[in-house]
Protein backbone atom coordinates (compact mmCIF):
# COMPACT_ATOMS: atom_id res chain seq x y z
CA UNK A 1 0.00 0.00 0.00
CA UNK A 2 1.16 3.59 -0.76
CA UNK A 3 2.69 5.81 2.03
CA UNK A 4 -0.39 7.92 3.11
CA UNK A 5 -2.82 8.52 5.38
CA UNK A 6 -5.62 5.72 4.30
CA UNK A 7 -2.91 3.43 3.94
CA UNK A 8 -1.64 3.65 7.74
CA UNK A 9 -5.50 3.56 8.62
CA UNK A 10 -5.97 0.51 7.23
CA UNK A 11 -2.90 -0.92 8.60
CA UNK A 12 -4.18 0.16 11.96
CA UNK A 13 -8.05 -1.80 11.19
CA UNK A 14 -5.52 -5.00 10.34
CA UNK A 15 -3.90 -4.33 13.70
CA UNK A 16 -7.28 -4.88 15.09
CA UNK A 17 -8.83 -7.30 13.18
CA UNK A 18 -6.43 -10.19 12.23
CA UNK A 19 -5.37 -11.34 16.07
CA UNK A 20 -9.00 -12.36 16.14
CA UNK A 21 -9.02 -14.81 13.03
CA UNK A 22 -7.90 -18.02 14.35
CA UNK A 23 -5.38 -19.78 12.74
CA UNK A 24 -2.63 -17.12 11.65
CA UNK A 25 0.80 -17.73 11.71
CA UNK A 26 2.74 -16.26 15.03
CA UNK A 27 4.86 -14.83 12.39
CA UNK A 28 1.81 -12.71 10.66
CA UNK A 29 0.67 -11.50 13.78
CA UNK A 30 4.29 -10.19 14.51
CA UNK A 31 4.41 -8.84 11.50
CA UNK A 32 1.20 -6.49 11.97
CA UNK A 33 2.07 -6.14 15.02
CA UNK A 34 4.79 -3.60 14.45
CA UNK A 35 4.74 0.13 14.96
CA UNK A 36 3.53 2.01 11.58
CA UNK A 37 5.80 4.18 10.28
CA UNK A 38 4.98 7.70 10.08
CA UNK A 39 3.66 9.51 6.73
CA UNK A 40 5.72 11.66 4.87
CA UNK A 41 5.05 15.39 5.85
CA UNK A 42 2.70 17.71 4.17
CA UNK A 43 3.93 19.15 0.66
CA UNK A 44 1.21 21.88 0.85
CA UNK A 45 2.73 25.42 1.55
CA UNK A 46 0.84 28.68 2.65
CA UNK A 47 -0.90 30.87 -0.40
CA UNK A 48 0.54 34.53 -0.43
CA UNK A 49 -1.56 37.18 1.07
CA UNK A 50 -2.20 38.64 -2.82
CA UNK A 51 -3.62 34.41 -3.84
CA UNK A 52 -5.47 34.43 -0.13
CA UNK A 53 -7.15 37.55 -0.93
CA UNK A 54 -8.06 36.55 -4.26
CA UNK A 55 -9.54 33.14 -3.54
CA UNK A 56 -11.53 34.63 -0.60
CA UNK A 57 -12.96 37.49 -2.88
CA UNK A 58 -14.05 35.07 -5.55
CA UNK A 59 -15.34 32.66 -3.41
CA UNK A 60 -17.20 35.76 -1.63
CA UNK A 61 -18.37 36.59 -4.66
CA UNK A 62 -20.02 33.34 -5.77
CA UNK A 63 -21.65 32.85 -2.38
CA UNK A 64 -23.43 35.91 -1.92
CA UNK A 65 -24.81 35.75 -5.13
CA UNK A 66 -26.45 32.73 -4.47
CA UNK A 67 -27.33 33.69 -0.85
CA UNK A 68 -29.34 36.49 -2.73
CA UNK A 69 -30.50 34.34 -5.49
CA UNK A 70 -31.97 31.66 -2.63
CA UNK A 71 -33.14 34.54 -0.24
CA UNK A 72 -35.57 36.12 -3.12
CA UNK A 73 -37.13 32.66 -4.16
CA UNK A 74 -37.47 31.68 -0.78
CA UNK A 75 -39.36 34.65 0.22
CA UNK A 76 -41.57 34.37 -2.98
CA UNK A 77 -42.15 30.70 -2.29
CA UNK A 78 -43.40 32.21 1.54
CA UNK A 79 -45.94 34.91 -0.55
CA UNK A 80 -47.57 32.04 -2.44
CA UNK A 81 -47.62 29.56 0.54
CA UNK A 82 -49.69 32.80 1.99
CA UNK A 83 -52.29 33.28 -0.91
CA UNK A 84 -50.38 36.84 -2.08
CA UNK A 85 -50.84 35.79 -5.69
CA UNK A 86 -53.76 35.60 -7.94
CA UNK A 87 -54.05 32.12 -9.05
CA UNK A 88 -52.69 31.29 -12.50
CA UNK A 89 -50.77 34.62 -13.00
CA UNK A 90 -47.34 34.18 -13.69
CA UNK A 91 -46.08 34.59 -9.56
CA UNK A 92 -48.41 32.27 -8.83
CA UNK A 93 -47.27 29.84 -11.32
CA UNK A 94 -43.77 30.66 -10.56
CA UNK A 95 -44.51 30.09 -6.56
CA UNK A 96 -46.59 26.25 -7.86
CA UNK A 97 -43.00 25.61 -9.53
CA UNK A 98 -40.95 26.46 -6.09
CA UNK A 99 -43.43 24.30 -4.09
CA UNK A 100 -42.61 21.40 -6.71
CA UNK A 101 -38.75 21.90 -6.37
CA UNK A 102 -39.37 22.31 -2.05
CA UNK A 103 -41.40 18.76 -1.97
CA UNK A 104 -39.72 17.09 -4.54
CA UNK A 105 -35.89 18.78 -5.32
CA UNK A 106 -36.93 19.50 -8.78
CA UNK A 107 -39.61 20.98 -10.98
CA UNK A 108 -42.04 18.83 -12.78
CA UNK A 109 -40.35 16.50 -15.04
CA UNK A 110 -42.00 14.83 -18.41
CA UNK A 111 -40.46 12.74 -21.19
CA UNK A 112 -38.15 10.56 -18.85
CA UNK A 113 -37.77 13.57 -16.88
CA UNK A 114 -36.02 14.93 -20.17
CA UNK A 115 -37.72 18.27 -20.06
CA UNK A 116 -39.92 20.80 -17.87
CA UNK A 117 -43.29 21.65 -18.45
CA UNK A 118 -43.64 24.26 -20.66
CA UNK A 119 -45.83 26.76 -18.64
CA UNK A 120 -42.64 26.34 -15.76
CA UNK A 121 -40.12 26.43 -18.49
CA UNK A 122 -41.96 30.09 -19.88
CA UNK A 123 -42.52 31.70 -16.38
CA UNK A 124 -38.81 30.76 -14.82
CA UNK A 125 -36.92 31.71 -17.84
CA UNK A 126 -35.38 28.45 -18.93
CA UNK A 127 -34.87 24.56 -18.27
CA UNK A 128 -31.42 25.15 -16.98
CA UNK A 129 -30.18 24.43 -13.47
CA UNK A 130 -29.86 27.93 -12.94
CA UNK A 131 -33.67 28.64 -13.80
CA UNK A 132 -35.21 25.70 -11.94
CA UNK A 133 -34.05 23.91 -8.60
CA UNK A 134 -30.97 26.34 -7.79
CA UNK A 135 -33.39 29.19 -7.17
CA UNK A 136 -34.13 27.19 -3.94
CA UNK A 137 -30.40 25.14 -3.86
CA UNK A 138 -26.84 25.69 -3.43
CA UNK A 139 -25.11 23.92 -6.54
CA UNK A 140 -22.12 22.37 -5.99
CA UNK A 141 -19.77 25.15 -6.93
CA UNK A 142 -21.33 27.64 -4.72
CA UNK A 143 -20.99 24.85 -1.71
CA UNK A 144 -17.40 24.63 -2.10
CA UNK A 145 -17.12 28.50 -2.29
CA UNK A 146 -18.92 28.61 1.16
CA UNK A 147 -16.89 26.41 2.20
CA UNK A 148 -13.68 28.25 1.26
CA UNK A 149 -15.14 31.27 3.47
CA UNK A 150 -15.50 29.15 6.59
CA UNK A 151 -12.35 27.65 6.42
CA UNK A 152 -10.56 30.98 5.66
CA UNK A 153 -12.71 32.23 8.27
CA UNK A 154 -12.50 29.65 11.05
CA UNK A 155 -9.38 27.65 9.61
CA UNK A 156 -11.06 24.44 10.03
CA UNK A 157 -9.62 21.19 8.91
CA UNK A 158 -11.56 20.08 5.64
CA UNK A 159 -12.46 16.87 6.86
CA UNK A 160 -14.06 18.87 10.26
CA UNK A 161 -16.23 21.31 8.14
CA UNK A 162 -17.32 17.90 6.05
CA UNK A 163 -19.36 16.82 8.57
CA UNK A 164 -20.20 19.65 10.83
CA UNK A 165 -23.47 19.73 11.83
CA UNK A 166 -25.86 23.18 11.70
CA UNK A 167 -24.83 25.01 14.88
CA UNK A 168 -26.84 25.46 17.83
CA UNK A 169 -27.90 29.09 18.34
CA UNK A 170 -28.90 31.52 21.56
CA UNK A 171 -28.85 34.96 21.21
CA UNK A 172 -26.64 36.61 23.71
CA UNK A 173 -28.02 36.67 27.09
CA UNK A 174 -28.85 40.36 27.65
CA UNK A 175 -28.33 41.80 24.27
CA UNK A 176 -30.53 41.76 21.40
CA UNK A 177 -28.12 42.74 18.84
CA UNK A 178 -25.76 40.00 18.88
CA UNK A 179 -26.42 36.02 18.59
CA UNK A 180 -23.94 33.38 18.74
CA UNK A 181 -23.61 30.19 16.69
CA UNK A 182 -22.45 27.18 19.37
CA UNK A 183 -20.15 24.77 16.65
CA UNK A 184 -19.18 21.41 17.37
CA UNK A 185 -15.94 20.48 16.03
CA UNK A 186 -15.30 16.74 15.89
CA UNK A 187 -11.37 15.71 15.07
CA UNK A 188 -11.60 11.85 14.72
CA UNK A 189 -8.52 10.97 14.74
CA UNK A 190 -7.52 12.21 18.24
CA UNK A 191 -7.77 10.33 21.50
CA UNK A 192 -11.85 9.95 22.37
CA UNK A 193 -11.20 12.36 25.23
CA UNK A 194 -9.97 15.20 22.74
CA UNK A 195 -12.30 14.71 20.02
CA UNK A 196 -14.94 16.90 20.66
CA UNK A 197 -14.53 20.54 21.04
CA UNK A 198 -16.78 23.96 20.16
CA UNK A 199 -15.99 27.26 19.06
CA UNK A 200 -18.75 30.17 19.62
CA UNK A 201 -19.26 32.55 16.79
CA UNK A 202 -20.91 35.43 17.27
CA UNK A 203 -22.99 37.27 14.65
CA UNK A 204 -21.40 40.63 15.19
CA UNK A 205 -22.86 42.51 11.88
CA UNK A 206 -21.48 42.48 8.89
CA UNK A 207 -17.91 40.09 7.99
CA UNK A 208 -18.11 38.50 11.79
CA UNK A 209 -17.74 34.91 11.62
CA UNK A 210 -21.89 34.79 13.11
CA UNK A 211 -22.88 36.72 10.43
CA UNK A 212 -21.74 34.41 7.77
CA UNK A 213 -22.64 31.16 9.65
CA UNK A 214 -25.90 32.42 9.94
CA UNK A 215 -26.13 33.01 6.10
CA UNK A 216 -24.64 29.41 5.35
CA UNK A 217 -27.67 28.20 7.68
CA UNK A 218 -30.05 30.22 5.37
CA UNK A 219 -28.13 29.39 2.39
CA UNK A 220 -28.50 25.29 3.38
CA UNK A 221 -31.81 25.30 5.25
CA UNK A 222 -34.08 24.54 2.34
CA UNK A 223 -32.30 21.79 0.85
CA UNK A 224 -32.55 19.95 4.21
CA UNK A 225 -35.96 20.67 4.38
CA UNK A 226 -36.33 18.80 1.11
CA UNK A 227 -34.63 16.39 1.93
CA UNK A 228 -36.44 15.84 5.51
CA UNK A 229 -40.09 15.62 3.05
CA UNK A 230 -38.08 13.02 1.24
CA UNK A 231 -37.53 10.68 4.00
CA UNK A 232 -33.72 11.57 4.25
CA UNK A 233 -32.97 13.88 7.06
CA UNK A 234 -29.69 15.47 8.14
CA UNK A 235 -28.37 17.95 10.21
CA UNK A 236 -25.18 18.18 8.16
CA UNK A 237 -24.12 22.28 7.55
CA UNK A 238 -23.08 21.78 4.04
CA UNK A 239 -26.04 20.58 1.67
CA UNK A 240 -25.91 21.19 -2.02
CA UNK A 241 -27.69 20.03 -4.90
CA UNK A 242 -26.02 17.81 -8.11
CA UNK A 243 -25.96 18.78 -11.52
CA UNK A 244 -28.68 16.96 -13.96
CA UNK A 245 -31.44 14.52 -13.01
CA UNK A 246 -29.58 11.87 -11.01
CA UNK A 247 -31.25 9.27 -8.50
CA UNK A 248 -29.53 10.61 -5.68
CA UNK A 249 -29.92 14.53 -6.45
CA UNK A 250 -28.30 16.11 -2.87
CA UNK A 251 -24.46 15.70 -2.10
CA UNK A 252 -23.68 16.24 1.47
CA UNK A 253 -20.83 17.72 2.82
CA UNK A 254 -18.04 19.68 0.72
CA UNK A 255 -18.24 18.16 -3.03
CA UNK A 256 -15.54 16.19 -5.03
CA UNK A 257 -12.42 17.70 -6.99
CA UNK A 258 -14.46 17.45 -10.50
CA UNK A 259 -16.51 20.55 -8.48
CA UNK A 260 -13.88 22.35 -6.86
CA UNK A 261 -11.98 22.34 -10.63
CA UNK A 262 -14.96 23.91 -12.15
CA UNK A 263 -15.49 26.39 -9.83
CA UNK A 264 -12.21 27.62 -9.79
CA UNK A 265 -12.33 27.40 -14.25
CA UNK A 266 -16.24 29.72 -13.48
CA UNK A 267 -14.16 32.21 -11.09
CA UNK A 268 -11.08 33.17 -13.48
CA UNK A 269 -8.52 31.58 -11.00
CA UNK A 270 -5.07 30.27 -12.52
CA UNK A 271 -2.01 29.99 -12.06
CA UNK A 272 1.12 32.05 -13.37
CA UNK A 273 1.55 29.52 -16.18
CA UNK A 274 -1.72 30.29 -17.11
CA UNK A 275 -3.86 27.04 -16.27
CA UNK A 276 -6.72 26.22 -13.98
CA UNK A 277 -6.25 26.50 -10.20
CA UNK A 278 -6.56 23.93 -7.96
CA UNK A 279 -7.65 25.53 -5.01
CA UNK A 280 -6.81 23.59 -1.40
CA UNK A 281 -8.63 23.85 1.46
CA UNK A 282 -5.72 22.60 3.09
CA UNK A 283 -3.63 24.98 1.74
CA UNK A 284 -6.35 27.72 2.80
CA UNK A 285 -6.19 26.00 6.76
CA UNK A 286 -2.50 26.16 6.50
CA UNK A 287 -2.55 30.09 5.21
CA UNK A 288 -4.78 31.17 8.13
CA UNK A 289 -2.50 29.67 10.49
CA UNK A 290 0.69 30.69 8.96
CA UNK A 291 0.03 34.51 7.68
CA UNK A 292 -3.22 35.27 9.03
CA UNK A 293 -3.84 34.46 12.20
CA UNK A 294 -0.59 32.78 13.25
CA UNK A 295 -1.79 31.13 15.84
CA UNK A 296 -3.20 27.44 16.58
CA UNK A 297 -6.44 26.60 15.31
CA UNK A 298 -8.21 23.37 16.60
CA UNK A 299 -4.50 22.19 17.22
CA UNK A 300 -1.53 21.79 19.92
CA UNK A 301 1.11 24.88 19.92
CA UNK A 302 3.49 21.94 19.29
CA UNK A 303 1.37 20.78 16.17
CA UNK A 304 1.28 24.46 14.84
CA UNK A 305 5.10 25.55 15.57
CA UNK A 306 5.88 22.01 14.14
CA UNK A 307 4.07 21.42 11.25
CA UNK A 308 2.61 24.76 10.18
CA UNK A 309 5.08 27.24 11.16
CA UNK A 310 8.76 25.92 10.48
CA UNK A 311 7.86 24.01 7.99
CA UNK A 312 6.32 26.56 6.01
CA UNK A 313 8.29 28.69 3.45
CA UNK A 314 5.76 32.19 3.78
CA UNK A 315 6.79 31.93 7.64
CA UNK A 316 9.93 31.95 7.68
CA UNK A 317 10.44 34.35 5.07
CA UNK A 318 8.36 36.34 7.02
CA UNK A 319 10.36 35.62 10.34
CA UNK A 320 13.46 36.90 8.64
CA UNK A 321 11.89 40.37 7.97
CA UNK A 322 10.68 40.43 11.32
CA UNK A 323 13.98 39.59 12.50
CA UNK A 324 15.85 42.34 10.28
CA UNK A 325 13.12 44.91 11.28
CA UNK A 326 13.78 44.52 15.01
CA UNK A 327 17.37 44.75 15.11
CA UNK A 328 16.96 48.19 12.98
CA UNK A 329 14.33 49.17 15.64
CA UNK A 330 16.50 48.19 18.62
CA UNK A 331 19.19 50.38 17.04
CA UNK A 332 16.80 52.80 16.39
CA UNK A 333 15.87 52.75 19.56
CA UNK A 334 19.44 52.66 20.95
CA UNK A 335 20.40 56.04 19.26
CA UNK A 336 17.10 57.70 20.71
CA UNK A 337 17.52 56.70 24.42
CA UNK A 338 21.35 56.99 24.67
CA UNK A 339 21.33 60.72 24.09
CA UNK A 340 24.99 61.50 26.13
CA UNK A 341 28.01 61.62 24.23
CA UNK A 342 30.36 58.79 24.73
CA UNK A 343 33.86 59.39 25.22
CA UNK A 344 35.40 55.91 25.42
CA UNK A 345 38.98 56.62 24.05
CA UNK A 346 42.26 55.12 25.12
CA UNK A 347 42.92 58.51 26.20
CA UNK A 348 40.38 59.95 28.27
CA UNK A 349 41.85 63.33 28.84
CA UNK A 350 41.52 64.30 25.17
CA UNK A 351 38.21 65.70 24.86
CA UNK A 352 38.38 66.30 21.13
CA UNK A 353 34.48 67.38 20.87
CA UNK A 354 34.94 70.17 23.90
CA UNK A 355 38.52 71.93 21.94
CA UNK A 356 36.06 75.22 21.62
CA UNK A 357 35.43 75.46 25.19
CA UNK A 358 38.56 74.51 26.88
CA UNK A 359 37.96 75.23 30.14
CA UNK A 360 35.00 73.06 30.60
CA UNK A 361 36.83 70.31 29.22
CA UNK A 362 39.43 70.88 32.39
CA UNK A 363 36.75 71.04 34.84
CA UNK A 364 35.42 67.38 33.43
CA UNK A 365 39.52 65.96 33.16
CA UNK A 366 39.51 67.10 37.27
CA UNK A 367 36.23 65.48 37.65
CA UNK A 368 34.44 69.08 39.17
CA UNK A 369 31.77 68.33 36.57
CA UNK A 370 30.91 64.80 37.59
CA UNK A 371 27.43 63.19 38.84
CA UNK A 372 26.97 60.04 40.22
CA UNK A 373 27.09 58.56 36.79
CA UNK A 374 28.72 60.78 34.57
CA UNK A 375 29.75 64.21 34.20
CA UNK A 376 27.70 67.19 33.25
CA UNK A 377 28.58 69.25 31.11
CA UNK A 378 25.41 71.90 32.41
CA UNK A 379 23.95 71.79 35.35
CA UNK A 380 21.22 74.53 34.38
CA UNK A 381 20.15 73.72 31.06
CA UNK A 382 18.87 70.41 31.16
CA UNK A 383 15.77 68.43 29.25
CA UNK A 384 14.76 67.61 32.46
CA UNK A 385 14.64 71.18 34.27
CA UNK A 386 11.07 72.78 34.45
CA UNK A 387 12.40 76.34 34.31
CA UNK A 388 15.59 77.43 32.09
CA UNK A 389 18.56 78.43 34.72
CA UNK A 390 17.39 75.92 37.44
CA UNK A 391 19.84 73.40 38.57
CA UNK A 392 18.57 69.91 37.39
CA UNK A 393 16.99 67.92 39.94
CA UNK A 394 16.41 64.57 37.72
CA UNK A 395 17.69 61.24 39.18
CA UNK A 396 21.28 60.57 38.14
CA UNK A 397 19.94 57.72 36.38
CA UNK A 398 18.44 60.24 33.68
CA UNK A 399 22.22 60.97 33.04
CA UNK A 400 21.93 58.12 31.09
CA UNK A 401 19.83 60.01 28.06
CA UNK A 402 20.59 63.25 29.02
CA UNK A 403 22.46 65.11 25.85
CA UNK A 404 24.32 67.42 28.70
CA UNK A 405 25.81 64.23 30.22
CA UNK A 406 29.70 62.79 28.66
CA UNK A 407 30.95 59.88 29.48
CA UNK A 408 34.78 59.05 29.30
CA UNK A 409 36.87 56.15 30.22
CA UNK A 410 37.23 57.51 34.25
CA UNK A 411 33.86 57.01 35.16
CA UNK A 412 33.83 52.73 33.21
CA UNK A 413 34.19 51.25 36.64
CA UNK A 414 30.83 52.87 38.47
CA UNK A 415 28.85 52.49 35.15
CA UNK A 416 29.83 49.12 35.16
CA UNK A 417 29.23 48.23 39.13
CA UNK A 418 25.93 50.12 38.46
CA UNK A 419 24.95 47.83 35.37
CA UNK A 420 25.63 44.59 38.14
CA UNK A 421 23.93 46.27 40.94
CA UNK A 422 20.88 46.83 38.50
CA UNK A 423 21.28 43.36 37.57
CA UNK A 424 20.98 42.05 40.55
CA UNK A 425 18.13 44.64 41.80
CA UNK A 426 15.92 43.06 39.01
CA UNK A 427 15.55 39.68 40.26
CA UNK A 428 15.08 40.99 44.32
CA UNK A 429 11.94 43.93 43.63
CA UNK A 430 8.69 43.13 42.01
CA UNK A 431 8.05 42.86 38.20
CA UNK A 432 5.65 46.06 38.31
CA UNK A 433 7.98 48.03 40.15
CA UNK A 434 11.08 47.07 38.18
CA UNK A 435 9.37 47.74 35.19
CA UNK A 436 8.19 51.22 36.32
CA UNK A 437 11.54 52.46 38.07
CA UNK A 438 14.66 50.69 37.07
CA UNK A 439 14.05 48.72 33.14
CA UNK A 440 14.60 51.89 31.04
CA UNK A 441 17.43 52.46 32.67
CA UNK A 442 19.30 49.37 32.88
CA UNK A 443 18.24 49.41 29.06
CA UNK A 444 20.07 52.02 28.15
CA UNK A 445 23.09 50.97 30.45
CA UNK A 446 23.56 47.70 29.28
CA UNK A 447 23.22 49.14 25.32
CA UNK A 448 26.12 51.56 26.23
CA UNK A 449 28.25 48.93 27.45
CA UNK A 450 27.45 46.77 25.18
CA UNK A 451 28.44 49.07 21.87
CA UNK A 452 31.07 50.77 23.53
CA UNK A 453 33.36 48.34 25.67
CA UNK A 454 34.11 44.25 25.87
CA UNK A 455 33.40 41.93 28.46
CA UNK A 456 37.00 41.76 29.17
CA UNK A 457 37.09 45.22 29.28
CA UNK A 458 34.24 45.79 32.08
CA UNK A 459 36.21 42.97 34.24
CA UNK A 460 38.91 45.17 34.38
CA UNK A 461 36.84 48.56 35.63
CA UNK A 462 34.92 46.37 37.75
CA UNK A 463 38.50 45.38 39.29
CA UNK A 464 39.64 49.31 39.47
CA UNK A 465 36.25 50.62 41.28
CA UNK A 466 37.38 53.03 44.00
CA UNK A 467 35.58 52.62 47.39
CA UNK A 468 34.21 56.07 46.40
CA UNK A 469 32.26 54.88 43.33
CA UNK A 470 31.03 52.08 45.10
CA UNK A 471 29.57 53.91 47.75
CA UNK A 472 28.09 56.60 45.23
CA UNK A 473 26.16 54.18 43.30
CA UNK A 474 25.15 52.13 46.55
CA UNK A 475 23.49 55.15 47.56
CA UNK A 476 22.26 55.47 44.30
CA UNK A 477 20.49 52.64 44.10
CA UNK A 478 18.86 52.52 47.29
CA UNK A 479 17.59 55.90 46.79
CA UNK A 480 19.22 58.30 48.38
CA UNK A 481 20.23 61.01 46.09
CA UNK A 482 16.94 61.54 44.60
CA UNK A 483 15.60 64.94 45.72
Amino acid sequence: MPNNHTARNRLAMLRTVLPLVHGLPADTLTAIDRRIAQGPHPTEVAYSYDRFEQIRSQAAATFNTALVRISGNREHLRRWYAGEYASGGTDWVIGEALDAILRTGDVPRYGGRADVLHRHARVLGGRGADKTWARLFLTGPEAFALAVLLVASEGWNRSVLHRMRVPGHDPAVGDDEFDIHLVEIHKRRRPVRLRYTSNNLVDTGPDSPGRLMRHAIEATELARQTLELLGRPTDQLLVSRRTGTPDDPFCLGIPGPSVVARWSIDAGLSTPEGTPLRVSLRRIRRTVQVLIRKQPAQNTEETHDSVYMLRDPASRAEAQQTIAQGLTDALDHAHTVVKMRIMLGDNANELIELSDDPDLARAIQRGDMDTATTACADFFDGPFTDEPGQPCTASFLWCLRCENAIVTRRHLPRLVYLHRGLNELRGTVDQAVWDQDWRGHFHRLHLLLAEHTTTAEQAVALRAISDTDRTLIDRLLHRRLDT
